[in-house]
């Protein structure tokens, strides 16, 4: 069909696809992985960095202020350490691409096939295939250490950036709970300084290195891919706008559900431990039942809402490698693309899942954050009052 022949001049021309005219189902396939694929998940990531700018904007970084924003209080008290976490993560990335680039070039040179007198030619020096093979394996050796030594210094240092916070966070609401008379609204501050804090001070030490780490993983992977065969790379992004978009509804309702699960759960226990005596509701006994069977609804909806989500991760993620064995399968029959590159894309494919996996959890903990710090600073402001702080004591002690 003539309409069809703009879209395959543009796929032969990007990837090197030559298909069939008359395959209308081929054409469709091509639009969504070259075109409708790459375009929904730019727009996509365009969103979420414009909604990510405007929730760093830069206001009173002070835990008595109720409008005090989670972002640049972490950043203000935490400054050098984040910097040396930025520049941490960034010395990451030149090892991940490496990592992904040695294996391609010990199957191509070392292993590929041949009369055993090939090799590569590196600085001046000629390398045969056995010591071309053993040079590569220790250089990818000492690629491999060296970034397992970088993370680990990041890790140390975002340790430190957790456990600060926390203590900088702790210290707020002792100071709080010595102005404060009425024991229910003491133990509701101690609860909150035992429990409440720590993740909000686990996230602080992530706030910049898993969208570093994690989201650079993630482009580095594709940067590679790209480099290899267009094809692989937007094969590699046909699942990704449907994650994007689905699986972070599916989180915000299982979130939803286990909020409600935590207050049926605060319910249920204050029936058990306060005789309140009959009502119209009827006998303790009876709302205690109820709110029993209550508790054990929304519990089935969470496991339902968990297990939907991880099918729907796990299914997506593998459907992936099926559009890389038809199309860099087909590259390579048809001798436009070697062995190792091919190898090399599932490689960093591989590196792409737990990736993204890691930029959803962030994401989840991100705005669970920000939620717990937006009661926290409450709390700490000076008008708070007691039902303000027992619903948090008791809700994100359940949790």
């Amino acid at each position: 069909m003539a309409i069809l022949d703009p879209l395959h001049d543009v796929a032969h021309a990007i990837a090197g696809l030559d298909y069939p005219h008359d395959h209308w189902w081929i054409a469709l396939v091509v639009l969504l992985g070259l075109f409708l694929a790459p375009a929904g998940l730019a727009w996509l990531l365009l969103r979420r960095i414009v909604s990510a700018l405007r929730l760093l904007r830069w206001s009173g970084a002070t835990l008595d202020r109720p409008g005090t924003a989670l972002e640049p209080y972490l950043l203000r008290h935490s400054s050098r350490l984040q910097v040396r976490l930025a520049l941490l993560s960034v010395l990451t990335l030149p090892a991940a691409w490496l990592l992904l680039d040695i294996p391609k070039h010990i199957i191509n040179h070392a292993l590929a096939a041949g009369d055993g007198h090939g090799g590569m030619t590196f600085l001046g020096w000629h390398l045969g295939k056995t010591e071309l093979l053993f040079a590569l394996c220790a250089s990818y050796l000492g690629v491999l250490s060296a970034s397992g030594l970088v993370k680990y210094a990041a890790n140390r240092v975002r340790g430190r950036v957790n456990e600060r916070t926390v203590r900088r966070l702790r210290l707020a609401i002792v100071r709080r709970t010595r102005g404060e008379r009425d024991p229910t609204v003491r133990a509701a501050l101690a609860a909150m300084a035992v429990q409440e804090v720590e993740p909000i001070g686990y996230f602080a030490g992530g706030l910049l290195v898993v969208p570093l780490i994690q989201g650079g993983t993630l482009l580095t992977s594709l940067a590679f891919l790209l480099a290899q065969n267009a094809a692989l790379a937007l094969s590699a992004l046909i699942m990704l706008p449907v994650q994007v978009v689905l699986l972070p509804r599916l989180q915000r309702r299982l979130n939803a559900s286990t909020r409600e699960r935590v207050h049926a759960t605060r319910v249920l226990t204050g029936l058990l431990t306060h005789d309140h005596g009959p009502t119209d509701g009827g006998t303790p006994a009876r709302r205690a039942a109820r709110q029993a069977a209550e508790l054990e609804r929304l519990r089935i909806a969470i496991a339902e809402l968990k297990g939907r989500t991880k099918g729907l991760y796990n299914y997506t993620s593998n459907l992936t490698p099926f559009f890389f064995f038809s199309i860099g399968g087909y590259l390579v029959v048809q001798g436009r693309l070697s062995l190792g590159a091919l190898i090399a894309a599932l490689t960093a494919y591989k590196e792409i899942t737990p990736a993204l996996r890691e930029l959803f959890d962030f994401a989840q903990a991100w705005s669970d954050a920000r939620a717990r710090f937006e009661e926290v600073t409450r709390a700490l402001a000076p008008s708070a009052r007691l039902p303000q702080a027992t619903r948090l004591a008791g809700g994100m002690a359940a949790e």
